[in-house]
């Protein structure tokens, strides 16, 4: 039996954080919480969160910021970016840097709950298999370190756990394995 997914929840606001940690736990999901993205950092490093939901505007380290220090990083967890900037050029830079949602303030408790549903699922719903079709093999170009990563991340770019250079994620054409002997029956 698989773990229910941990979400960690990153915002300034105590009782937005309380709300959604609420609404969470009840459909659930394990929650984790913090104030601003310096402590995001590390709670992410920590306790590899399944999900991370960041608001974009916080003291000390803002939500771009967490996104800059985890953006092209191998096992970066992904992140739904929510903001009461709507400012398309906030929005571009942030899907620049990997959000996989971007959800303005004020929002609905459905419409964030839809945006984690897609990156994570409900609690105890997906199979080994289920997850499997998530995710892509591919092969670094430059050294053929064999990678396995989400499909979200289809097109993006990231670093090599191997070489350490970036390449783009995409599904590569089956490896030929070679010549095979062929029996027939009667042989």
């Amino acid at each position: 039996m698989t773990e229910n997914p941990t979400i960690l929840v990153v915002d300034d606001d105590q009782e937005l954080r309380a709300g959604l940690r609420a609404m969470l736990g009840r459909r659930g999901y394990r929650t984790l919480e913090a104030d601003d993205g310096a402590e995001a950092r590390q709670l992410i490093d920590r306790h590899r969160p399944d999900l991370v939901i960041l608001d974009m505007m916080m003291p000390r380290w803002g939500g771009l910021a967490v996104l800059e220090h985890f953006h092209g990083k191998i096992g970066a967890p992904p992140f739904i970016m929510i903001s009461a900037n709507g400012a398309p050029r906030h929005r571009g830079y942030a899907e620049e840097l990997g959000v996989v949602d971007y959800i303005a303030k004020p929002f609905s408790m459905d419409r964030l709950l839809e945006g984690v549903a897609k990156v994570v699922g409900e609690p105890g719903a997906a199979t080994v298999q289920e997850e499997e079709e998530k995710s892509i093999r591919c092969r670094c170009p430059a050294c053929g370190a064999r990678i396995k990563a989400p499909v979200l991340l289809l097109g993006q770019t990231r670093n090599c756990p191997g070489c350490k250079l970036p390449f783009v994620i995409a599904i590569q054409p089956p490896e030929d394995e070679g010549p095979k002997l062929v029996m027939e029956d009667g042989w």
